[in-house]
């Protein structure tokens, strides 16, 4: 079984599901109640897109080990809704905290971890709340106790701030959502970019980037959107996000009746970006939730106001990268492959 299991693990590792998912299904023939086993399949099966019998494997661990393992939670609190998924994340966040009392005083990266896994489920619970539980009748109260919960386990948490500005700027208070927004970012601005344990993930900083839209701070969600291609340049919301800042910019210039060469320039740039959005999700198979629509319905509003020339076609994928302010959309969640348990 360990043999098996370290296996699975370093094909894991190396990217190579289809084969680790092989090696897994053995261990679990050894014994079907093994929960490391099921949790591997589960992880092999969501990275594999095969999310309904990864969420079997999950629901399986929880059966047989409803009190430890943590990680079984996190993932079914992703896949489950609206309060169902609190729960999980409640239930998560107790496993967490079972382990945190037993560590010694020693262990305090191990704790360090776990503080911060567990400030990010306190961060997972208030989204829903403000989401698809915000209807509920204590929903703002929810999100302070949560909130002040993951400031309580981990004040160093920048996903904290980042999400408690949402909460600001839901209750109309963006002057509150702007200093939250400010130490958020100085927790990690100095932290080594290349390090993903330093900084909040890629998808957080996408969120980030249009939280500083909604605040109107251009400026450092350029210097965000900049990074974050530099990271990955075939990212369709970065592409979506640098046209619609650009376009943004050229409302401002024509509420502002400024130079109409500029906010011509600015809308070519607008185009480009809209362009490169709507090739790169066509090529990956991106799924499109609006997004892409919104881009299209710009690019055709574009094309009415500056005609493209013979420049502007050939410049086309060359696309440059500037500022945003003001958005529509939502972020995905990835998925996996399979190994059935009832």
């Amino acid at each position: 079984m360990d043999q098996l299991l370290t296996k699975t693990q370093e094909l894991m590792d190396d990217n190579d599901y289809e084969t680790a998912l092989k090696f897994v299904a053995k261990a679990i023939e050894l014994d079907e109640n093994n929960t490391q086993a099921l949790l591997l399949a589960a992880i092999i099966q969501l990275e594999s897109g095969e999310a309904e019998p990864a969420i079997n494997c999950l629901l399986k661990c929880a059966q047989l080990s409803p009190d430890r393992g943590f990680e079984k939670y996190m993932y079914l609190g992703q896949f489950a809704v609206e309060l169902e998924s609190v729960k999980y994340f409640q239930l998560g966040v107790d496993a967490m905290q079972r382990d945190l009392d037993e560590l010694s005083a020693e262990s305090r990266d191990q704790a360090a971890v776990l503080k911060r896994k567990m400030a990010e489920a306190y961060v997972a619970m208030t989204e829903i709340y403000l989401t698809d539980c915000c209807f509920e009748e204590d929903a703002e109260k929810k999100c302070e106790d949560l909130l002040q919960r993951g400031l309580l386990i981990d004040p160093q948490c920048p996903e904290v701030y980042q999400t408690m500005a949402s909460v600001r700027l839901s209750q109309n208070r963006p002057e509150d959502a702007r200093e939250c927004v400010a130490k958020s970012m100085a927790l990690w601005a100095n932290k080594d970019c290349t390090d993903p344990s330093q900084i909040p993930s890629y998808e957080n900083r996408l969120a980030l980037v249009r939280l500083l839209l909604e605040l109107d701070d251009k400026e450092k969600a350029l210097g965000l959107l900049e990074d974050l291609q530099k990271e990955d340049d075939e990212s369709v919301d970065v592409w979506y996000l640098f046209g619609w800042t650009y376009h943004l910019q050229s409302e401002d210039m024509a509420a502002a009746n400024e130079d109409d060469e500029d906010k011509t320039e600015l809308l070519r740039s607008a185009r480009e970006c809209f362009k490169q959005a709507i090739k790169l999700a066509d090529m990956l198979g991106y799924e499109n939730d609006g997004l892409i629509d919104h881009a299209m319905e710009l690019v055709a509003a574009i094309d009415v106001a500056v005609p493209p020339s013979n420049e502007d076609e050939e410049g086309e994928g060359e696309v440059a990268a500037e500022v945003p302010n003001e958005p529509e959309w939502d972020d995905d969640v990835s998925e996996d492959e399979d190994v059935e348990m009832e």
